[in-house]
């Protein structure tokens, strides 16, 4: 479960694109350049100033405010879970407390509809293939 909590708050962070919380640093895109050849993701040099474009894979303002919005709005009726709209914080647009039973709901259930619509197909598909396989995992480890 501390993986999937870990594999959560990495991809919910960087597509949210959560300031000091994402993975992708300068390093990373210089990394990019030599490695991956993509145009879109390299940094840009404007004289003596270096800038990052936004990534395909990072929602807009607009959109993360939308996916805070919605998180705020859930209610879970069964008790799965403990009460996420609890753990939203919309001043500074942050999930605050997660636990890992939180993270497991989240990464099974929610992450398909809340990105549904705002994210492009093959990033999509990248994390549904993430999402069965945690689900996989947690199917093996109930039958065993």
């Amino acid at each position: 479960m501390n993986i999937e909590k870990t594999m959560f708050k990495n991809s919910f962070n960087i597509v949210i694109d959560v300031k000091g919380k994402t993975k992708e640093k300068s390093k990373v895109r210089m990394d990019i350049a030599l490695f991956c050849h993509r145009k879109n993701m390299e940094l840009v040099y404007v004289g003596s100033l270096v800038a990052k474009l936004k990534a395909s894979f990072s929602l807009e303002k607009q959109a993360q405010f939308f996916v805070y919005l919605w998180l705020k709005s859930l209610y879970f009726s069964d008790g799965r879970t403990s009460n996420i709209p609890r753990l939203v914080n919309l001043k500074d647009w942050r999930l605050y407390g997660m636990k890992s039973p939180d993270c497991h709901v989240f990464m099974q259930t929610l992450i398909p509809l809340v990105y549904q619509d705002l994210l492009p197909k093959e990033i999509q598909d990248a994390l549904m293939k993430i999402i069965y396989f945690f689900r996989d995992i947690c199917s093996n480890k109930l039958e065993t």
